[in-house]
This record gives C-alpha cells, structure tokens and sequence, in this order.
C-alpha cells in the first residue's frame, strides 16, 4: 500500500515537471518568436527599399515640445516632497505647498493631453518598393521615433474614413485596430502624389490639387 502511493506521488511529481517543462518551452518559443519578428520588422525598416510619400516637417519640433514638457512635469512633480519637507521643518506655509501640489497636478494632466496627442502624430509616410507595405513613422511617449509596418489594404481611404482634409489634423485609420494616428495635409508635405493616392485615396474628391 505503501509502495503504491509512493508511486503514485513520483508519477504526479514526474507529471508535474514535464508540464513545467513544457510550459518553459513554449514560453522560449513565444519569447524567440517575437524577438524574431521584432528583428525581421527593424531589418525592414531600416533597409533602403523605401520610397517617402508624405513627410511633416514639424516633427523634430514637436519631438523638443514633447521631451522638454517631461522634463518639466518630472520637475514641478520632484518639488513637491521638498516642499512637504520644507513645511515639515517650518520653511514654508501650508499655502506654499498647496501651489506647488496645484502646479504638479497641473503639470501632469497636460503632460498626458499633450503626449496623447504628439505620440499619435505622424513624421513620416513612406511605401515599400513593391507597393505592399505601408511604414509609418509616429512619435513615442518619450519623443522618439517609432516605425509601424502596415499592409496596404489595412489602410483605411480618407474617402471612406469620413476625412475632411480642410481639417487641420487628418485622421489616420486602419481595418485591424481602432487605434488613431495624425496627420496633416495643411501643414505636411506629399513628396509623391501618385503612391500617396495609392493608399489613400483620389485627393481630388477633396477639391485638393496639393
């Protein structure tokens, strides 16, 4: 009897780690599967097989915009403890910290409005050689430069995306997320009217001859 269950809690420990093993495996194949498609997708980008279609030449401006209101967010908001401190130690009235509570919540919620905007705005359009992938240059929350791969047909026309290009900030849409990207047609260049209709559609539907 004894023997029996003792071959039993083997069996069940035998069981137990080949599931874990399993599971590690298939953790690595994931693991190794996304960091070869990461690699596969900067190769690609980083390849000279690119043609621009559309650039805005604001973009380093906005990056400045967006990195300098971190650093002062980061700032106002790393005041705020001196200030408790200061008040502790009977350096500051109580109103004094209060202004600088306000101005840290303050800091903070347009550092969010303006990160959500400038993080969703396009720098560059460019299109593959063989006219099959879309790569779209947007800024990151920290003002750095991210490339998106897009297949053409997962680009949504201005004509069916409800655009008005007299707008200043167009809407850029895709089939497979609701996620939202900008651009401008005011202030933007197209370098290349032809592929940009391509994969956005007739601009002259608009009225626009740019």
């Amino acid at each position: 009897m004894f023997v029996t269950r003792l071959l039993g809690l083997k069996s069940c420990e035998i069981i137990s780690k080949l599931f874990k093993s399993k599971k590690i495996t298939s953790i690595r194949c994931i693991s190794c599967t996304v960091q070869n498609k990461n690699h596969q997708e900067k190769k690609l980008c980083n390849n000279g097989s690119w043609i621009k279609i559309y650039y805005f030449p604001y973009i380093r401006i906005a990056a400045i915009l967006n990195r300098f209101k971190l650093y002062q967010t980061a700032f106002t908001v790393a005041t705020f403890p001196f200030s408790i401190m200061m008040y502790n130690n009977g350096l500051m009235e109580l109103q004094g910290v209060q202004t600088v509570s306000g101005c840290a919540a303050l800091a903070c919620g347009t550092l969010y409005l303006i990160t959500s905007f400038f993080r969703r705005l396009v720098g560059i359009i460019s299109i593959s050689k063989d006219q099959k992938l879309i790569k779209i240059s947007h800024l990151t929350f920290w003002g750095h430069k991210k490339d998106l791969l897009v297949p053409l047909e997962d680009i949504v026309p201005l004509t069916d995306g409800g655009c008005v290009p007299n707008e200043v900030y167009i809407k850029l849409l895709r089939y497979s997320t609701e996620d939202v990207l900008y651009f401008t047609l005011k202030f933007g260049n197209i370098l290349d009217k032809s592929k940009f209709e391509l994969v956005f559609g007739n601009l002259e539907v608009f009225g626009f001859k740019k």
